[in-house]
């Protein structure tokens, strides 16, 4: 009975001496110590839903202690903990270091699962003592899929007059932002009870444009209506853009909607610039 005693003590002894041992060994923030600047700022104004955002963590510290280990815990509006960032450990040759920490890391796919903007706050943790050395916010913006088709033209004459039986250029722009899957798509031309094939499209992951041309003349005065449809594999109109061409009728002159008209590309894409821009300033304020 009395052995069952010691060898309890001798267990409880090693076991207390280890944990002090643990606690010696562990390095631990110096009470002068101090972490300035902490922030996260995502990589991106706004991602594609299932997309995995990737934010850049940076902050200064000073006088803090060799191979201090520090982790970030993120929590959503509802002060759920989400998500935890670790790997994070101060090294150097000096025993208490100073200098800045800015690193990217990836979070999770579960923060883009559906469309909308939410704030998260960031704790900055040490590893060690538990304490909390830091606090910031920052939000995630997710935007849903939108594809659209931009098309302008041009008669064989240049002088924006049609005539019967003259060519006309039609130029398809394909643009799509906030895509989450790649796949393909075919465009197609339809007027005249008729439905004629133009392209392939590609549609990647993300962001991207594609420009393809068709031709065709009308054989008849009058007002004609081209409708072009994007569709994908399965037959699903993804995007569709309505022309109406004017044969047979004179100008007297270029008109403002003209010059509109044959511009129509580049104002698109200075409209979706616009639109990254104001999610830009949206993002950092």
């Amino acid at each position: 009975m009395r052995k069952q005693v010691l060898l309890k003590r001798s267990t409880f002894a090693v076991l207390m001496v280890a944990m002090f041992a643990v606690l010696i060994v562990q390095p631990t923030l110096s009470a002068t110590a101090e972490i300035t600047g902490f922030s996260i700022t995502p990589s991106k104004a706004a991602y594609y839903i299932g997309e995995t955002p990737t934010v850049t963590v940076k902050f200064t510290y000073e006088n803090v202690a060799n191979n201090t280990a520090l982790k970030i815990e993120i929590y959503n509006s509802s002060n759920d903990l989400v998500f935890t960032i670790s790997g994070i450990t101060l090294t150097g040759e000096a025993s208490l270091l100073n200098g800045t920490y800015e690193q990217q890391h990836n979070l999770a796919s579960n923060f883009t699962e559906e469309a909308g903007s939410e704030t998260y706050t960031a704790k900055l943790i040490d590893v060690s003592t538990g304490y909390k050395l830091g606090e910031t916010s920052f939000t995630i913006n997710v935007e849903t899929e939108s594809i659209l088709l931009v098309v302008s033209w041009l008669d064989a004459s240049q002088d924006r007059v049609v005539e019967v039986n003259e060519y006309v250029t039609f130029s398809v722009f394909t643009q799509w932002s906030f895509v989450n899957e790649s796949k393909s798509a075919t465009l197609y031309a339809k007027y005249g009870g008729n439905e004629y094939t133009i392209d392939t499209v590609s549609i990647t992951a993300g962001s991207g444009q594609e420009s393809d041309t068709w031709q065709t003349a009308f054989s008849s005065k009058g007002t004609h209506v081209i409708t072009f449809e994007l569709r994908d594999s399965d037959g699903n109109i993804l995007a569709k853009a309505t022309v109406t061409i004017t044969v047979g009728e004179g100008e007297t002159g270029t008109t403002i909607w003209d010059m509109i008209n044959a511009n129509l590309p580049y104002i698109a894409i200075g409209c979706l610039l616009v639109i990254i821009i104001i999610l830009v300033v949206r993002e950092k304020r």
